[in-house]
C-alpha cells in the first residue's frame, strides 16, 4: 500500500508536506505510511478520499487506480485490450507504472 500511495501522490504532483497538510497529519507520519507503516482505519479511509481512488485500490491494488474507470471498462474487450491485459500481467509493479505513467501522457497531456 505504502508504494500505491507514494506513486498517487508523486502522479499528482505533491510532496509529502502537501500532503500531510491536507491530511492534517505529520509529514513523518505520511512518510512511514508510504514505507508501509499501518495508517490506521480513519488516516487510510482520508487517503483514499483524498486521491480519489477505491479503498481496494489503495489496500490490495485491486480496482480503478483512476476516476472513471470502472465505467470505461467494461467488456466486451478487443483483441488489443487483451493482448494489452495479456502483457500487463507479466509485468513488475515498476513495470506497469512506468507504462501507466508513458499512456497517461499521451492520452491527457495536460495532466503530465
Amino acid at each position: 500500500m505504502g508504494q500505491r500511495l507514494k506513486q498517487l501522490r508523486k502522479d499528482r504532483g505533491l510532496t509529502q508536506v502537501e500532503v500531510a497538510a491536507a491530511l492534517d497529519v505529520s509529514r513523518s507520519h505520511i512518510t512511514q505510511v508510504e514505507l508501509g507503516a499501518d495508517p490506521g482505519f480513519a488516516l487510510f479511509v482520508q487517503l483514499a478520499e483524498f486521491y480519489d481512488v477505491p479503498l481496494d485500490y489503495l489496500y490490495r491494488g485491486v480496482g480503478a487506480p483512476f476516476p472513471g474507470a470502472q465505467k470505461n471498462c467494461q467488456p466486451p474487450y478487443s483483441t488489443e485490450e487483451l493482448a494489452l491485459v495479456e502483457l500487463w500481467r507479466e509485468m513488475n509493479e515498476g513495470e506497469r507504472q512506468l507504462i501507466l505513467t508513458l499512456i497517461e501522457k499521451a492520452v491527457r497531456p495536460s495532466v503530465a
